[in-house]
């Protein structure tokens, strides 16, 4: 009788690519400082290099990196804003770059209405914003503002709404969407 040939029970080593052990870094780095996992899985983060001086030397760190964009890119990107907000947002980005500048606060170096700009459609702008504001309360229009106009990270902004962290993204979120169905419903931009 013939012998029957032995199946191995040695455990066979697969070899990662570079890319396979990067995307496992991003999602071991992800979940130490606590990046959504959705955003880590869609490549919304990236493991960077940073230089950093300590006492004269120099110690590289690898850091994880939010490359998603601005948090309205990022809700734009998810579906989570409907037409008429996206028509909103894009209405008042519209009128705050006629003012020149997406977080310019003064300009010493320009005359508003004088020489370099065009001051008829910085006072219209202007008119029209403290129009829209005069629709909304201050503290959502503070809210909705910071978050479309000067990028600021959703988090920190719905941090004014409420004390509870793990709502204060989500809060900002419908602080956004609510300033913009008001908006586009006053200003029939749909």
């Amino acid at each position: 009788m013939g012998r029957a040939t032995k199946t191995s029970t040695k455990i066979k080593r697969q070899f990662k690519t570079a890319e396979q052990r990067m995307a496992e870094a991003v999602t071991a780095k992800g979940e130490a400082i606590g990046a959504p996992a959705i955003q880590v899985a869609r490549g919304m983060h990236r493991i960077v290099d940073v230089p950093l001086r300590d006492a004269g030397r120099v110690v590289t760190e690898r850091t994880l990196i939010n490359r998603g964009g601005t948090p309205v890119a990022r809700w734009k990107a998810a579906n989570l804003l409907s037409d008429s907000q996206i028509a909103a947002i894009d209405h008042c980005e519209t009128l705050w770059a006629r003012l020149g500048g997406k977080a310019l606060v003064m300009d010493l170096t320009r005359i508003p209405g004088a020489g370099q700009g065009n001051g008829w459609a910085e006072h219209e702008a202007l008119d029209d914003l403290k129009r829209i504001k005069s629709y909304i309360p201050a503290k959502y229009w503070a809210v909705f503002e910071n978050v479309c106009r000067f990028d600021e990270t959703a988090g920190f902004a719905g941090s004014a709404l409420t004390d509870c962290r793990n709502d204060q993204v989500a809060t900002a979120r419908v602080t956004v969407q609510f300033v913009a169905d008001i908006i586009s419903m006053k200003e029939r931009l749909c």
